[in-house]
């Protein structure tokens, strides 16, 4: 899996807006950005400190280290208005541009929102554009790394190696060592995304030496990381995990437990290489997705469901195995990360041909048409490769012929693009590299790396026309059998798929008003880590199953909450199922010896959806779910169980299908055109 910052400034970055102040104000304003980022407790007291102050007394440096104080506290709203103040208030086009930066950091890192950090970086860029003091252009290379990392967000990995060849060049030009550290490293990480195996390790080597120059523990890791991620896509897992584990242990040694979560991830995804180190994997995956959980990291969040998509495909638990697929797949979406929407509807296309679901897997392919050809080669080469089986199983022999025709090229191309950068490394290795024996070790090793990806992407061509083949002659054989009749299956009511619960609420729908009723733990992650992973799907089944009440009309208990589509023609149907399914629960939680804390929701259709609605529709009632339950947790209750209600003034008060559904649920909400009730009381929003 390919690995996607899942922020756009590192806190590397962060020591490098500090010393991006003009000479003036080193001794005061850094100092006291440093001050607010250094601890919680140095935050709080600074920002009480400030907050004491009359309005008219405050500068643009204050409002910029009030900024900092509450990053540092985790309060991005208050962040972001202290900046958008400091903003306003800028008296110069530096104090105007770093103020910018700072507001692209606080979307970056905490909304992860790279289409609104792009957009303050670009003002950020112009403001230096006519700028030409040393401490401008320190400023503009931070821009320009940021660019690059904020365009890596979103899987424009052509526009996001633009910039960092510019921070690069910028920062030989400056001098500036740290800053050359870290576009090294970002280089080389764009580089190993795009499969430029070549590039990347070249890029790395550097950087490594010049960390341990600058004895930066912090890069180092990064670097170890990166290092692990390339033996890794080499099939090198043995190497990977050795740099992998240089990485975490760093990591951990420094408190960055985000950066040690992904650490986790990348672990546990060579583990699977292994078939007899699948649990092992699979603990790593739920200790990387609780530290993201804890953390709310959306981005991170979301990588750990990718890979424990993984897990249950390779463990055939294709049910579970999807819905992990589709949360990562919803988290993705939000946070506007195009290459891993992309990379994880292209898992779910192998899932659905794994079952034979064939149309559904044609369907996700559809999707993607319009953004593949400017995707990453090896994306390319995972669609195109899916279609082929996809035309095979369709018995379409000559689109299948072609379509491979068409990954043979591309494999071609990528090889050529390999070797092509292995020689420009190499010569100009015969000029700058004065210890002759060190460069020409590392030249062989990377062709030795480059021919086991050559020979393995070979074999897997190979792989692929056999199966083709053998598709082929199963299917002549198929076609001459005499078909037998089959008896028609009797309708489900709760269907194994997660699609098949989508459809049959949305046929159930047309024809009566429908109310959704979703059950789930309020601490799942201490029921799993005290009772064992299956705990909690075990419980919802064990409730679904008691339920006996001809008003359900559909049902689907996956591994985190239970979905009841439940007929709504009278008031008392849907609030008597919530109520027998409440008192299951509960029952079964306090047998187990743990408080009974649970979240109940309920989601009158037509009122949320209107008349006429998709069946994804539903997809983003899991997001109205988180969302409600932020709010909740923001105004809580005493009381165990929690009852979420939605009503809507006028039918779709949302457009369910946008990226950014949390905002334009939050503008609803505002508007009060969407209400939302915790236990009877109604849940109040910011303005």
């Amino acid at each position: 899996m390919r690995f996607l910052s899942l922020c756009l400034f590192s806190s590397f970055q962060l020591a490098i807006l500090f010393c991006s102040m003009p000479l003036s104000a080193a001794s005061t304003l850094s100092a006291r950005l440093l001050e607010a980022a250094s601890n919680t407790s140095s935050a709080e007291q600074i920002v009480n400190e400030l907050q004491g102050r009359a309005q008219s007394e405050l500068t643009v440096e204050d409002y910029l280290v009030m900024a900092e104080g509450y990053q540092t506290l985790g309060n991005r709203e208050a962040a972001l208005d202290a900046v958008q103040k400091a903003e306003v208030n800028a008296n110069t086009p530096y104090m105007l541009a770093l103020s910018l930066y700072s507001k692209a950091q606080i979307y970056g890192i905490f909304y992860q929102n790279a289409e609104m950090a792009i957009q303050q970086l670009i003002q950020a860029e112009q403001q230096l554009s006519s700028l030409n003091e040393p401490t401008a252009r320190i400023l503009l290379n931070d821009v320009l790394n940021s660019f690059a990392s904020a365009y890596n967000l979103q899987g424009d990995l052509k526009t996001a190696q633009l910039y960092a060849q510019r921070s690069l060049a910028l920062a030989k030009e400056i001098n500036s060592d740290s800053r050359e550290l870290n576009a090294l490293i970002l280089n080389g990480r764009i580089a190993l995304q795009n499969n430029q195996y070549q590039l990347a390790f070249a890029y790395l080597q550097q950087g490594l030496t010049l960390a341990t120059r600058l004895k930066d523990e912090e890069q180092l890791a990064s670097i170890h990381f990166r290092f692990g991620m390339a033996h890794r896509k080499l099939d090198q897992h043995l190497d990977a995990l050795e740099h992998f584990s240089a990485a975490a242990e760093r990591y951990l040694q420094l408190d960055r437990m985000t950066n040690y979560s992904a650490v986790l991830v990348y672990m546990a995804e060579s583990y699977l290489e292994e078939p007899r180190q699948i649990d092992k994997a699979d603990t790593l995956l739920q200790q990387a997705l609780s530290i993201a959980e804890k953390q709310q990291n959306m981005s991170r969040t979301a990588t750990a469901y990718y890979s424990l998509g993984r897990v249950a495909m390779l463990r055939k638990e294709y049910s579970e195995s999807e819905e992990y697929y589709q949360k990562a797949l919803q988290h993705f979406r939000q946070i506007n990360s195009r290459g891993m929407v992309i990379e994880t509807s292209l898992a779910l296309v192998q899932l659905m041909i794994e079952q034979q679901r064939y149309s559904e897997a044609s369907a996700i392919k559809r999707e993607l048409t319009d953004d593949i050809d400017s995707a990453a080669t090896f994306l390319q080469l995972r669609y195109f490769t899916s279609a082929a089986r996809l035309a095979a199983a369709a018995a379409d022999w000559q689109t299948a012929y072609e379509l491979q025709e068409k990954v043979t090229e591309l494999n071609r191309q990528e090889l050529a693009g390999q070797i092509q950068h292995n020689m420009l490394e190499l010569k100009a290795g015969l000029n700058q590299v004065s210890d002759a024996e060190q460069q020409d070790s590392f030249a062989v090793e990377l062709q030795q790396a480059l021919a086991t990806a050559e020979s393995r992407q070979v074999m897997l061509q190979a792989v692929l026309v056999l199966m083709i083949f053998i598709t082929f002659i199963f299917w002549q054989l198929y076609r001459h059998k005499p078909s037998s009749a089959l008896a028609t299956p009797a309708p489900e009511t709760a269907p194994r798929q997660w699609s098949q619960f989508q459809e049959k609420a949305k046929a159930v729908a047309v024809q009566q008003p429908v109310t959704l009723l979703v059950i789930l733990p309020r601490f799942r992650a201490a029921l799993q880590r005290q009772f064992g992973r299956r705990i909690v799907a075990e419980l919802l089944q064990g409730i679904e199953q008691e339920l006996n009440s001809s008003a359900v009309k559909a049902s689907y208990s996956g591994t985190e909450m239970l979905w009841l589509a439940v007929s709504a023609e009278t008031a008392e149907e849907p609030k008597l199922c919530l109520q027998a399914a409440i008192s299951s629960f509960q029952q079964k939680l306090t047998a187990l010896g743990v408080e009974p804390a649970i979240l109940a929701v309920e989601l009158p259709l037509k009122e949320l959806l209107g008349n006429t609605w998709h069946k994804d529709d539903l997809n983003a009632l899991t997001e109205a779910i988180w969302f409600g339950w932020a709010l909740a947790e923001a105004q809580p209750t005493t009381e165990p169980l929690w009852q979420l209600t939605f009503s809507a003034l006028h039918p779709r008060p949302c457009e369910w299908q946008v990226e950014d559904l949390r905002s334009d649920m939050l503008n609803a909400c505002r508007l009060g055109e969407l209400v939302l009730y915790l236990n009877d009381q109604a849940l109040e929003v910011a303005s």
